[in-house]
């Protein structure tokens, strides 16, 4: 199986093209160019790079979300687009999962995005035999309430990924015996996330794929109080894209 996957749901654009667990190219960009340039270009970089065509490709892949509202509406349109119009399988993979597969094999994975007045978009995982298992739902919480559902894990068996300056005093304050993995072993990684995504099924119905926010932005947020929207709360202006 030969598929593409990439991530765009932080400031780092992380994009490879994967057979059968094998990476034939990836690219991964630190830059100041934005997402909605540099992404399209790229995967066709890494086409031409593998001789291939999207028709030769079999899954694609994408970080699904938590992250960036932009970039993640920039990479969710380019994968829905891509199997929609080339008939292709679709994944999406959670950008805190992708995160955790940094940490080490048997360790508890705490995948953080820094979200801004001690507030976190965090995911729990472990790794085993190969896996990730999802010990704590992903989530939008404070910091400190979750710093205390870490409390049942041993502090040395604890790696912290992808840790913002902001939250490094009170992580280190709260556990001082856990891991906390540097910036250069904190970055998603295409490679890791097409190995996570062609062993998961496919969704059911493209069309339906939306990107996982966890917070509604402040526009949808707005949107949702004015009258002719307040009778049915669960409806989002971003429900297709």
């Amino acid at each position: 199986m030969k598929v593409l996957a990439f991530d765009t749901s932080n400031k780092l654009s992380s994009i490879a093209i994967v057979e059968n667990q094998l990476s034939l190219a990836e690219i991964n960009t630190d830059d100041k160019l934005t997402h909605s340039i540099n992404l399209l270009p790229n995967i066709q970089k890494l086409l031409d790079d593998t001789d291939l065509d999207l028709s030769d490709i079999d899954r694609v892949v994408v970080a699904q979300g938590p992250g960036s509202y932009t970039g993640l509406r920039i990479a969710v349109t380019v994968a829905k687009t891509l199997a929609y119009t080339l008939e292709k399988e679709l994944v999406g993979i959670s950008s805190l999962k992708l995160l955790a597969a940094n940490a080490k094999e048997g360790h508890i994975s705490v995948a953080l995005m820094d979200a801004r007045n001690d507030n976190v978009f965090a995911g729990v995982y472990q790794s085993k035999d190969g896996s990730l298992d999802n010990l704590i739902e992903d989530q939008h919480v404070s910091i400190y309430d979750l710093l205390d559902k870490l409390k049942i894990y041993r502090e040395e068996e604890i790696d912290f990924v992808n840790v913002s300056d902001n939250l490094l005093e009170i992580i280190k304050e709260a556990m001082p015996k856990a891991n906390i993995l540097d910036y250069a072993n904190s970055k998603p990684d295409a490679v890791k996330l097409a190995k996570l995504g062609e062993v998961e099924s496919p969704v059911a119905d493209v069309n339906t794929f939306v990107p996982t926010y966890l917070r509604v932005t402040q526009a949808e947020y707005d949107w949702l109080q004015k009258d002719n929207h307040t009778e049915n709360g669960n409806i989002s202006y971003v429900e297709e894209i």
